[in-house]
Order: structure tokens, then C-alpha cells, then sequence
């Protein structure tokens, strides 16, 4: 009986120092948190959960960090490396801070493994920097946590650290994703909960997208498809990195619930575009920005698109998309990277065709399919990289292009403001109307998500 005691007495003074060292190292990181973030910034941030938070708001000249994904071995045993998809200068050499659960920070070198190109001269240009895993420890899945770059060797000697969460990816046979780049400016409740029902429908398991400034009511559908676990908000920067405040739609709490609750669809109608950087150099690099975030957090999916959400995916016969990439497309290429599929265009410049209140239904006329503004289908293990319109495959698998239009992209929306477009008035006209087999069990689940969130 005595040996038991002093056994449990032993235990006891064990834990008790773990504990105190804990909290003493917990207390350090806080407070070097807080000597980085004011006190506004301070109040969005959630200690409770024992981990710094998601991206430091703090500002550097040369980088803004946005996500750290983990990077898996090709029979997914064991996590490699880190990629911090970025916005940088590339002008800075920086260093890995790796923070573990048993509180320990170490450094590795930091590679700058991807910038894209800096055509037009943007201020800041997307980037990557990978963080390679040598040691056993850091390669399991949860003994990682953060992760820092810092130009120093001690990253708690830096005033404006970046610091992120460590996202581990699984692995999801046979799924599929998309990556919508960006939800901004005033958009449509009713277009919004049509493409998200449509998509749901044709089997998509998970989609991504990055907010920014958006009208209300736009917000409470991302929202709710966020619920259902369908949808990954990743909010976006407010101001994004790289530009003057002024000039760019600015949201001074750091989770931006404010900016999603004060403006109607009619009021962000008329901002510029401006205010979101498109139609610019920089503005390019924000999209690169999302598509290197989605390619690397949707790495475990057997299939990815990069669509927006005036562009639906639509095979002939309205098969479930998923199951037709799954057993009808891949089996007849084998070596496919991705697939690349032409664009029906429905211009709302012709006027309504038809009727009901989705778009599907009302336009039914469009242009031929054409190799235009085309968009990807790829497959994460076998693709080196993206754009919005091209993907680049791994070595020893290859670009499929799906010119036989059993499967193309529906894309909804007047006649784009550029010279190819310019007599599209007089193009031909095709009818179409095969997305009105559909229209009965898409206004029924169009209409339950309205009901449901009280919109108008």
C-alpha cells in the first residue's frame, strides 16, 4: 500500500509541472501576440483554443500570409512539407517557425517554392513558400499546430510575425470539389442558392470560396451553405495586402461581421470594381492567391473545378457531374492531369426565353460551345499548378480537351465589355432547353432555402 502512495504522490508532482510549464509557455506566446495586434485586433482573437490565430492582421511591406496547408507523401503515410500559399515581394529570405502540442518552437529554412509571374507589376504577387519536414514527428498528422515565417532567427525577437494554422488535408477518394476564387460587391440571394442547390445536386462534395465585402443577404446564403458543410468561407484580408486603404473596401473588425450585415444588395450595387482590385495586375495575383489556397487545402479530392458562380458544369443528359468524371471520363483517359471544357454562353443581353425564376429556365438560347474564357476540371495529385483558365499537369500526365460537347460549362451573364464580343447581339442562336428537366426539384430546393432564411 505505501509503494501505491508514493506512486500516486509521484504522478502528482508530474502533473503539476506540466502544467505550470504550460501555462508559462501559453502566457509567453499570448503575451508576445499582443505585442503584435492592438487592442481592437486583441478582442477577435480567441485564446481559449490555445492556438495563435488563423492570419495575423499585423502588416509587412514584403509579406502577408494567408493559409499553411499540409503537403502529404504520394501514399498519404506521412505529411513532407508545409506550403504558405502568400502575397510577397520574394525579395526576403524567411525562416520556418514550427509551433508543436508539446509547446516547442522549432526553425527550418523557408523555400520560396512558387511566385507567380509579376506581369503588370503588381505591388504584391502571390506566392508560395514551403517549409520541409525532416523530422519524424513533424511528418504525423496533429503534432504540428502553427506555423511562422519570420526573416529572424527568433521569431518571438519579431514585431510583425505571420503566423497561420496548420490545415492537415485528407484524403477523399472519388470526390469532388470547387473552388469559386472569390464572393464580393452585391450579388444575387436567388442566382447564389440556384448555383449551390444545382451543385448539390450534381454530387459536389465541397466548395471554397474567399469573402470579401458582400451585400447581406448574399452573406446569410454563404452562410447557410457553410452550416451544411458544403462551404468553406476563407474571409479574405480587409484592406487586401499591397494596396492604400483608401482605395480599398477596408472592414476594421478583424472576422469583418460588421461589413456583411450593414450593406444591402442596392447599396454595393454601383461600387466599383476597384474597390476589389479586378480588372487589374494585382487584382490578378488575389485570384492566384485563392486558387493556390484551394489547390492545396482540396489536394485529397479525386476531382477539382474552377468555376464561378455563373458557370455551371453540365453534361448532356444531366447526369450527376461526380460519378459522370468518376466513370465515364477518367476510365477512357487514364494519364489525365485535368480536362478543359468549352463554354456555352446564355446571354441575358438577348432577353428572356423562357420563364420561372432561375436563370436556367429563363435563358434558353446561347451560343454555340467555343473555346472561350474556357474553364478546368483537374486532378490535384497529377497537376503542378492553376489559373483561372489553364493548368499545368505533373510530369507524365497531360491536358484533355473535351471538344465534343457532351459536357461543357452553362455560363449566365450579359455579353462581356471587350472586342470579341462585340456584335454579339447578331451571333447565332441556339435553343436549348435541356435545363428544364431539371426545374421542378430546383425550384423546390431554391424555394425551401429562401423560406428558410427569410429572403424575398
Amino acid at each position: 500500500m505505501r509503494h501505491i502512495w508514493k506512486i500516486c504522490l509521484t504522478l502528482v508532482v508530474l502533473s503539476a509541472f506540466v502544467v505550470f510549464f504550460t501555462s508559462v509557455d501559453d502566457i509567453s506566446l499570448n503575451h508576445h501576440v499582443q505585442s503584435v495586434f492592438s487592442r481592437d485586433e486583441m478582442e477577435s482573437i480567441n485564446f481559449t483554443e490555445r492556438v495563435t490565430p488563423g492570419v495575423k492582421i499585423c502588416r509587412r511591406d514584403d509579406l502577408y500570409t494567408f493559409s499553411a496547408v499540409a503537403k502529404p507523401s504520394a501514399d498519404w503515410t506521412k505529411y513532407t512539407s508545409i506550403v504558405i500559399t502568400s502575397w510577397c515581394t520574394g525579395s526576403t529570405q524567411f525562416n520556418c517557425f514550427l509551433y508543436s502540442t508539446n509547446k516547442n518552437i522549432e526553425m527550418v529554412k523557408a523555400t520560396l517554392s512558387r511566385k507567380r509571374s509579376n506581369h503588370g507589376r503588381p505591388k504584391h504577387c502571390a506566392c508560395q513558400y514551403t517549409c520541409n519536414l525532416d523530422n519524424e514527428y513533424h511528418q504525423i498528422k496533429g503534432y504540428l499546430t502553427q506555423v511562422g515565417l519570420s526573416p529572424l532567427k527568433d521569431i518571438k525577437e519579431d514585431s510583425c510575425p505571420q503566423i497561420n494554422k496548420y490545415i492537415y488535408p485528407t484524403r477523399q477518394s472519388g470526390k469532388m470539389a470547387i473552388c469559386s476564387k472569390m464572393a464580393y460587391g452585391s450579388q444575387e440571394p436567388i442566382k447564389l442558392i440556384e448555383w449551390f442547390e444545382y451543385n448539390r445536386l450534381m454530387g459536389v462534395d465541397r466548395i471554397i470560396t474567399m469573402v470579401q465585402l458582400i451585400n447581406r443577404d448574399a452573406y446569410k446564403v454563404l452562410k447557410y451553405y457553410n452550416k451544411t458543410g458544403l462551404l468553406d468561407m476563407d474571409i479574405f484580408p480587409s484592406p487586401l495586402p499591397g494596396i492604400d486603404i483608401k482605395k480599398n473596401a477596408n472592414c476594421k473588425i478583424k472576422d469583418r461581421t460588421s461589413c456583411f450585415k450593414e450593406f444591402s444588395q442596392e447599396e454595393l450595387k454601383d461600387l466599383p470594381w476597384r474597390h476589389f482590385r479586378r480588372s487589374s495586375p494585382q487584382g490578378e495575383h488575389d485570384q492566384m492567391v485563392a486558387l493556390d489556397h484551394c489547390q492545396e487545402k482540396l489536394q485529397g479530392y479525386a476531382f477539382v473545378a474552377n468555376v464561378d458562380f455563373d458557370e455551371f458544369i453540365v453534361q448532356s443528359n444531366l447526369r450527376n457531374i461526380k460519378e459522370y468524371f468518376n466513370d465515364t471520363i477518367l476510365p477512357k483517359y487514364q494519364n489525365a492531369a485535368g480536362f478543359t471544357l468549352n463554354h456555352s454562353y446564355f446571354l441575358a443581353n438577348w432577353g428572356i426565353s423562357g420563364d420561372g425564376f432561375l436563370q436556367m429556365t429563363q435563358y434558353t438560347q446561347r451560343v454555340d460551345p467555343r473555346y472561350v474564357n474556357y474553364k478546368n476540371v483537374y486532378i490535384p495529385s497529377r497537376t503542378a499548378s492553376t489559373t483561372t483558365h489553364e493548368l499545368t499537369p505533373k510530369s507524365g500526365f497531360r491536358r484533355i480537351y473535351l471538344k465534343k460537347h457532351h459536357i461543357v460549362v452553362h455560363h449566365y451573364r450579359t455579353c462581356p465589355p471587350v472586342a470579341y464580343w462585340k456584335n454579339c447581339m447578331n451571333f447565332t442562336r441556339y435553343e436549348d432547353k435541356k435545363m428544364l428537366k431539371i426545374r421542378k426539384v430546383m425550384e423546390e430546393r431554391a424555394l425551401n432555402v429562401k423560406r428558410e432564411l427569410g429572403i424575398t
